[in-house]
Formats: structure tokens, sequence, C-alpha cells
């Protein structure tokens, strides 16, 4: 009977060892996750501003003003020295 007792106490270190290292497993990974929702939410968050920074660079009303912007450089560099 002895013999019984001690293997279930065995048995149940083992588990209680187990359940422990399975917890301290899942709060680890608990805090991978956080760390990768963090960093995927500062990846969207640049991908919004460069979107919103590309479409009002390429909008056109900029685009129009960059061209007459050029135009007037290249006239400019046209004109005779005095």
């Amino acid at each position: 009977m002895s013999e019984r007792i001690a293997v279930l106490l065995v048995a149940l270190v083992l588990e209680l060892l187990g359940g422990l290292g399975l917890h301290n497993e899942t709060l680890a990974a608990r805090g991978r996750i956080e760390v990768y929702w963090r960093c995927e939410q500062r990846c969207q968050q640049r991908i919004d501003y460069l979107n919103g920074l590309y479409h009002e660079v390429t909008s056109p009303a900029n685009l129009q003003h960059e061209i007459e912007r050029r135009k007037s450089q290249a006239e400019i560099a046209n004109l005779p020295q005095l």
C-alpha cells in the first residue's frame, strides 16, 4: 500500500511541476503575443502615414505645382546672365 502512495505522490509532484511549467510557458507566450501585436500596430501606423504622404504628394494639385515649379526653374536657368 505504501508503494502505491509513493507512486501517487511522485505522480502528483510531477503533475504539479508540469503544470507550473505550462503556466510559465503560457505567461511567456502571452508576452510574446503582446510584443508582436505592438510591433504590428507600429508597422500599420507607419504604413498609414506613408500612404497618406504618398497620396498627398501625388495629388493632382501637387503634381501641377511641381510641374510649374520645374518649368519656372528651367526658364530661370535659360535667362541670359547680366
